[in-house]
């Protein structure tokens, strides 16, 4: 209960730090769009990435294959989404692999237009995790589960036609994962390149079109 507690106030942090940000973000021009204003308020939007590495020296190879967490949100209103991601990494060391995870969960996303083309945006995903690790001399595969909570923030640039790009370039997260041995937990807080990531999205609209009034 004492773990749950802190990095439930981690989060409680890194939420009023957004929203901190989403505030500053008006002082430099930025603006949500109000519910009257032309906007993607119920529209559907998908996105996600693939990325993939390969490390080779003389003597072993290793490779990773990772997904950001590939997503269907709905606009509540102009300005936030809610919706469900998955995302899925496997590492691969001389060809075998020894460590694959599976994250799946909900999320939450408010913006702040930035201008015309940029997008200040937020996220919140709260994810159930499984998966398989190489684990004891036998080198076995072995089960675990647990789950991981996660913040940060995007740019994103507006491309038309419902297609935006996004910039992840910070981070704030908690894996909490459990196997035979017990519990493992890892964080990672600010700037570097494991929270660097470059995604895109598309905005589906499937709202009825007004009929137009030619008398």
């Amino acid at each position: 209960m004492k773990n749950f507690n802190k990095a439930a106030f981690s989060f409680a942090v890194a939420g009023m730090s957004m929203f901190s940000g989403r505030m500053n973000g008006q002082f430099l021009g930025g603006r949500r769009l109000k519910s009257d204003d032309e906007g993607p308020q119920g529209q559907f939007m998908v996105y996600g990435s693939l990325d993939y590495s390969k490390i080779t020296t003389p003597s072993s190879s290793s490779s990773t294959v990772s997904s950001a967490p590939i997503g269907l949100g709905y606009f509540i209103n102009n300005n936030d989404l809610v919706g469900v991601n998955y995302a899925y990494s496997q590492n691969t060391v001389n060809h075998s692999v020894v460590y694959k995870q599976n994250e799946a969960g909900l999320w939450y996303s408010p913006s702040l237009m930035l201008g015309k083309y940029f997008v200040l945006i937020a996220q919140v995903d709260a994810h159930y995790v499984w998966g398989q690790q190489v684990s004891g001399a036998a080198e076995s595969m072995e089960n675990f589960n647990g789950f991981r909570l996660r913040a940060y923030p995007l740019i994103g640039i507006v491309l038309g036609g419902g297609w935006a790009l996004k910039f992840k370039f910070a981070e704030l997260s908690m894996l909490q994962t459990k196997a035979k041995e017990g519990w493992t937990k890892s964080y990672v807080a600010g700037i570097s390149g494991s929270t660097f990531g470059v995604g895109i999205s598309k905005n589906l609209d499937f709202r009825k079109k007004a009929k137009k009034d030619d008398n």
